[in-house]
């Protein structure tokens, strides 16, 4: 029988390469920080990721590309102080103390849930990063799971030693944290993983969210999944005619992105207009625009032959009905048809430009694998839309341009407010 390695890539606060059989005796040791990060006050935790954010943008700007800004942004003490308020119900500092939330008899605590463990995926290591993140301003330690392909992620992480503030020391905070790599296959510490949480954060797809739900776990334990989910854009013709130029860069930025692989990258683009002309003229563009920030901002990365194959053999078909305009290579491709369903998701900067129709949509948006609907158009057009489509799917309605941009709530919950457990006391 194969003897399965677990390998402790973060511990006891600094990166370490440690590799064992079973983790349990030294996940044990993450419980030792939870009461020094219970004693700090929230606006200190706050402001030392505020300056981790800054750090992140500068010394990892180029590992992280077009990202680092969103990451200062995601980071940033103006920011976070306010999701963290609306996610607590108005008052972040009842982490802190017993406050008053306006009821006539009650005062209110938000208490860590305690230990959060983290299936991180790989080709959303970015986004994951920012649920750990979360756990740590809710004052909760976390154990995170990393995916195969690491070494970013555990750079971003050991860096936590090289940020102070005069009230957090970067290593002291990094003892919250561990991060250890496990083979799929290990069932095991798997189960150990599970066991331990108060919480666990999953992110992947079917398949993957599927095993990790199925663990054994505390009927105690708190469950965020952040799983597998479609998305898709919506523009009106009145505003390709103001501002094309300016949607199809930030679309291709969207699609660009992670390759599509996450729940917020759109795969199909709807166009709200019977003017056929109209809609492959945007699907050019895009073109353009998908080139540009390829060379630019967001080269591609080598794919495999298998999904190279995929991509050829579709654009080969696509092309006998409808209009394909594509890179040399595989880098992206647009297809622009006559049909007016959201398309399979082929991921790998695929885009599909159709035509909008409202009661098809309606039908197919009846789901809650629809995640993230950019849409482009008059607000009040706009916001009587959203409220229809929302109703039995999706869950995000951002500006196109930020569809990936981690914000809160992410699939419709508050993952921060999902991190406490609410004390009650009489005033």
């Amino acid at each position: 029988m194969e003897i399965l390695l677990a390998k402790i890539l973060i511990f006891n606060g600094k990166k370490t390469d440690i590799e064992t059989n079973l983790i349990e005796e030294h996940i044990k040791k993450i419980h030792q920080s939870r009461n020094w990060l219970h004693s700090k006050n929230v606006d200190d935790i706050i402001e030392y990721f505020d300056n981790l954010g800054k750090f992140w943008a500068s010394e990892f700007k180029y590992k992280i590309g077009v990202n680092s800004r969103y990451v200062s942004l995601f980071l940033s003490q103006r920011y976070m102080e306010n999701k963290l308020d609306v996610a607590l119900h108005g008052n972040r500092h009842a982490l802190d103390s017993f406050v008053d939330l306006g009821d006539n008899e009650l005062l209110f605590h938000a208490q860590p849930r305690g230990v959060i463990s983290h299936w991180i995926a790989g080709n959303v290591d970015l986004l994951g990063i920012f649920s750990a993140i979360q756990a740590l301003i809710t004052k909760n330690v976390s154990i995170i799971k990393v995916p195969a392909k690491h070494d970013l992620l555990i750079d971003l992480l050991d860096s936590f030693s090289r940020v102070d503030t005069n009230v957090i020391k970067g290593k002291d905070m990094l003892q919250c944290i561990q991060a250890i790599y496990l083979n799929r296959n290990d069932v095991e510490n798997q189960t150990v993983l599970s066991k331990v949480a108060d919480v666990r954060v999953a992110w992947g797809g079917w398949e993957a969210v599927n095993s990790i739900i199925s663990l054994p776990k505390s009927p105690f334990t708190e469950d965020i999944v952040y799983g597998p989910k479609y998305s898709y854009v919506i523009i009106d013709e009145i505003s390709l005619k103001d501002n094309l130029s300016q949607i199809v860069q930030k679309i291709a930025i969207d699609v660009s992105m992670f390759d599509q692989y996450a729940c917020s990258s759109p795969h199909t683009i709807l166009i709200d207009s019977t003017n056929n002309e109209i809609i492959d003229n945007f699907a050019r563009q895009l073109a353009k625009a998908l080139d540009d920030v390829n060379r630019i901002l967001l080269p591609k990365q080598t794919i495999n032959e298998e999904k190279s194959a995929e991509i050829i053999s579709l654009r080969a078909e696509s092309a006998l009905t409808n209009n394909v305009y594509s890179s040399k290579g595989v880098e992206w491709t647009v297809i622009s048809s006559v049909e007016t369903s959201l398309a399979k998701p082929v991921f790998s900067r695929v885009i599909h430009v159709r035509r909008l129709d409202y009661y098809k949509l309606s039908n197919e948006n009846n789901s809650r694998k629809i995640q993230t609907i950019g849409i482009v158009m008059k607000k009040d057009k706009r916001l009587k839309i959203i409220d229809n489509l929302t109703l039995l799917g999706g869950d995000r309605c951002p500006n196109v341009g930020s569809m990936s941009l981690f914000d809160s709530p992410w699939d419709g919950m508050f993952g921060m407010e999902r991190m406490v457990r609410w004390v009650t006391t009489y005033k």
